[in-house]
């Protein structure tokens, strides 16, 4: 564990979040990650704003290989065809709602605002998390996606931040 020194996650300087909806059709999200290099995007209610799931890159970028996704990737934990068996579609034709990774309801998440301690991200992050969701304290608004890489990047940038004993 390292000592941020009182950092918090808007000392991260993330980059602002770009939020699609169920509806966003599957290959501008395609174009939206590799455009913008983001390895995740956050799915939002097109009504609400409320956080739905998210899409990953490495998702996206195996529909852009072979340009077709299966029916019921969004029903697979990889979004990848089980067995050969399954029907594909037109990756031009899919929309996110239909590949994205849901969120389950009843699962209580832990909000990661701007005012997080650093020390609380990397935990968060040590418990098997791949990245963290940033919002307002009210948890209306998806602000940014931060993920391991940029506490490393911190530390790299703040030679001061050391190692906890």
């Amino acid at each position: 564990m390292h000592d941020f020194r009182g950092a918090t996650v808007e000392d991260l300087d993330l980059p602002p979040a770009f939020v699609i909806t169920p509806d966003t059709p599957l290959d501008h999200a395609l174009e939206l990650s590799f455009e913008r290099s983001y390895s995740y995007l956050p799915v939002v209610s097109a009504k609400t704003r409320a956080l739905l799931g998210y899409l990953s890159a490495e998702q996206l970028q195996k529909a852009a290989r072979t340009g077709k996704v299966p029916k019921t990737a969004g029903k697979t934990t990889t979004g990848v065809a089980d067995d050969g068996d399954t029907e594909m579609i037109d990756l031009r034709l899919a929309t996110v709602r239909s590949f994205m990774h849901r969120f389950p309801k009843e699962e209580k998440f832990e909000k990661i605002t701007p005012d997080t301690p650093l020390e609380e991200l990397e935990r968060f992050f040590d418990g098997e998390h791949d990245f963290a969701v940033v919002t307002d304290e009210d948890r209306k608004f998806v602000l940014g996606v931060a993920a391991p890489e940029d506490l490393a990047k911190f530390v790299e940038r703040r030679p001061s931040v050391g190692l906890r004993e």
